[in-house]
């Protein structure tokens, strides 16, 4: 794989194209490729005659008395970047192919570039020949884009194969119906490469191991690597070759903008495999599925490998590419895909910042059959795979704390008996499981390993809002953090006793996209304890001073950073430490949020928005700016200030004096509640807008975690009554259109009865 990077799973076509498209599923059929992670594996034994006590915190799991575990899990492939039938659903709900990519690759540019030539190896091609059918009109070169020579009739095949490991030793040969014979046109160099094209079709017909013939535009290259094993190489323009790609990809019944979507992401990953080996990209799941124009039948037709909605897609997106700003650069993406993402995605890490974990929320298409999927794990499976005589339990050590069941599975350990009755057990992770029982070559098998044992009642129902609720506030802030992904960067932590400071955290949150957690001001709470263990975040960030969380605090939380680091940001007051947080903002930025400091409805919704637009949230006194704000104001400069909130909030002289800071002034989002204010910020999010995040408006804690996940979606906070669905609220969700809603907080927050009422607003 010239990446280094592992691609795209090849997804299957609902079920009415599959006579359609006829995908190649060998490569799906065999189990994937072990992991770096996976070599680790192995089986110890010991001397102990009874199974141990669970390892701490482990999830442990019994083997059922059918000798079955139940499984469910969601996904298909490796789950980075982009969902082949997320992009299916996204275009089913108005999503452009642009929209699609911005969404799975955040913060990519989409740039245009000429169309090039490209060198695909055709590794099904592995006799070490390259053999191809003579056509009238064929003829050969050397490199392609050279001098060519007319091949005679009177031969049937033409093939170049190797008798050394210099490239001098090539001979090409053809073939009379009963004998091969060497021949070299008069001006043809007698060495590779060999190029074999055929101007008048624009084809070469390539006979592979088997018999079968492949149909391939372009030029086909016997190309000498140094050993008599020939390798193939298809030299081709990249839109020929995407016609390919994107119908092997994904089938022509998926949506045209899900299809423009792919044939970018396929575009920018071939631009950037550029090798200065024999070729730029094979052609297989390991870089990109690719399989020529089409197969050559015994009576001379061909059966199409490429369909006019993918190629309408490939000519619609011509040239079209994504690029990032890379420390070092604007470059080309990595643009990995893969079949499903079960809901969310997993950061790919290595400073792909736009390869991030996120909910996805347009996965559940009613069309993909592995969103969710159930699957049985026969004890036999598992004994055959570690080589354990008895396995008599699983347990589940470490996942990766993003999205459903805790994240997918990281590390476990199978155990059981020696047949001498000895206790052992075998190091496992996610991916080993899976590839106990693989789908699909067995019909109930696992497709991922993003999964749990049995049907846990927190596995929510894909057509209902999911609850993201702890025993107590700390609890709830945990838990919505694991939506984030193990090993980022920060985690912001602010008191869970008080708001302002933590007001302005849930707004900077969304600068590094981290999550907020609470602390006591004199200890760390065990849910938030356990959550931070598991993100592993590589510093921690306190924001207020030392009343608000106590320095013994701070440096009980060392424990919990990757590089041991635990900052403080605190002014002298609320005003002030908002005030500080906006002093890592640069001049000139597009709006500053402004908001009352002294109530915090307001200022939840307009910490959703500082988050998600990476702007910052400045606090006010109701009659006048307090000095803090007004020196954050002159240094930011801001285009405009967004004011969150009445004049009962924010005074009209206090906007006007905030919008004289401004080069282009003020405007104000309010209504005559705190949940028509957070109806009116609402308003200005798109219709569509997914996922749509409720909590509590009538207290500040799960608000303040839950704005901090609204502004990674970039989504708004919609506030809600404990009691009932204020019209509002209702008015904010009918606008918003949600397909998936998180409620945020337990049933002693917002009842279940409220619960189901908001999900009547999912569309």
């Amino acid at each position: 794989m010239t990446s280094g990077l592992p691609v795209a799973a090849q997804p299957l076509s609902p079920e009415a194209d599959e006579a359609q498209v006829p995908f190649t599923q060998t490569t799906e059929a065999a189990p994937p490729a072990q992991s770096l992670e996976e070599l680790g594996e192995e089986v110890v034994v010991t001397d102990a005659t009874g199974l141990p006590a669970p390892q701490p915190g482990a999830e442990a799991y019994p083997v059922p008395a059918d000798g079955i575990y139940r499984v469910t899990g969601g996904g298909f492939g490796h789950r980075i970047g982009m969902s082949q039938w997320g992009a299916h659903g996204a275009g089913l709900q108005g999503r452009t192919h642009e929209q699609i990519l911005a969404f799975y690759y955040p913060g990519t540019r989409v740039e245009t570039r000429p169309n090039r030539t490209l060198r695909v190896g055709i590794t099904i091609d592995n006799d070490g020949t390259t053999q191809v059918s003579h056509r009238t009109g064929l003829r050969v070169g050397a490199a392609p884009g050279g001098t060519t020579y007319a091949l005679p009739e009177g031969r049937s095949q033409w093939r170049v194969r190797a008798t050394g490991s210099a490239a001098t030793s090539c001979v090409l040969e053809g073939y009379n119906g009963s004998s091969w014979s060497a021949h070299w046109p008069s001006g043809l160099s007698r060495r590779c490469p060999i190029t074999f094209s055929s101007p008048g079709e624009g084809t070469v017909d390539l006979r592979l191991p088997g018999g079968s013939q492949r149909v391939y535009r372009g030029a086909v290259t016997a190309t000498h690597t140094g050993s008599a094993t020939l390798t193939t190489v298809n030299h081709l323009p990249m839109q020929q070759y995407l016609r390919s790609v994107v119908a092997a990809e994904m089938g022509p019944s998926f949506h045209p903008e899900a299809l423009g979507a792919q044939a970018v992401a396929a575009r920018t990953y071939a631009e950037r495999s550029q090798s200065a080996s024999s070729y730029d990209i094979c052609d297989t799941t390991w870089c990109q599925a690719y399989r020529g124009r089409g197969q050559r039948n015994t009576d001379g037709t061909i059966t199409s490998y490429e369909y006019g909605p993918n190629t309408s897609a490939v000519d619609a997106t011509a040239g079209k590419v994504l690029t990032f700003g890379f420390p070092n650069g604007r470059r080309l993406a990595t643009t990995m895909y893969s079949a499903s993402t079960g809901g969310q995605t997993i950061a790919s890490g290595n400073g792909h910042d736009y390869l991030r974990a996120q909910v996805d929320p347009y996965d559940s298409t009613a069309a993909n059959p592995r969103h969710r999927w159930n699957a049985q794990l026969p004890v036999s499976a598992l004994q055959q795979r570690y080589g354990i005589h008895r396995v008599e339990r699983v347990q589940v050590l470490t996942r990766d704390g993003v999205g459903s069941w805790g994240g997918r599975v990281l590390t476990a350990r199978v155990e059981g008996f020696t047949s001498d009755g000895r206790y052992t057990y075998a190091h496992a992770t996610g991916n080993g499981l899976m590839q106990s029982r693989y789908w699909p070559t067995w019909s109930t098998g696992l497709s991922s390993d993003y999964f749990t044992f049995g049907t846990p009642a927190e596995d929510p129902a894909p057509d209902g809002p999911v609850r993201l609720a702890g025993t107590d506030r700390y609890g709830t802030a945990a838990r919505v953090a694991t939506q984030w992904p193990s090993g980022l960067e920060v985690v912001y932590v602010v008191s869970g006793m008080t708001y302002p400071d933590a007001l302005a955290a849930s707004a900077r949150a969304g600068t590094y996209d981290a999550p907020v957690v609470l602390v006591r001001p004199d200890g760390i709470p065990g849910a938030t304890a356990q959550a931070l263990s598991t993100l592993r975040p590589n510093r921690l960030v306190i924001v207020g001073g030392d009343d608000a969380v106590q320095a013994d605090v701070r440096t009980a939380l060392r424990g919990y950073a990757r590089s041991g680091v635990v900052d403080r940001v605190a002014g002298t007051d609320r005003y002030g430490t908002a005030a500080a947080l906006s002093g890592y903002y640069p001049a000139g930025v597009a709006r500053v949020v402004l908001t009352s400091g002294q109530d915090f409805p307001d200022a939840l919704s307009g910490a959703a928005v500082a988050n998600g637009q990476g702007v910052p949230l400045l606090l006010t006194r109701q009659g006048e700016l307090p000095g803090a704000t007004v020196e954050a104001l002159r240094r930011l400069r801001p285009r405009e200030v967004v004011v969150i909130g009445g004049t009962e909030a924010v005074s009209a002289a206090a906007e006007r004096q905030a919008a004289g800071l401004a080069t282009q002034g003020s405007r104000r989002l309010s209504g005559t509640s705190r949940y028509d204010t957070a109806q009116e910020v609402a308003a200005t999010f798109p219709r569509d807008t997914d996922p749509a995040v409720v909590a509590l408006g009538s207290d500040f804690p799960d608000a303040l975690a839950g704005a901090a996940l609204a502004g990674r979606s970039d989504a708004p906070i919609v506030l809600t009554p404990g009691d009932r669905v204020h019209g509002g609220t209702g008015q904010a969700l009918r606008h918003l259109r949600p397909s998936q809603m998180y409620v945020v907080g337990g049933t002693g927050a917002i009842p279940d009865t409220v619960l189901r009422t908001l999900g009547d607003y999912l569309r």
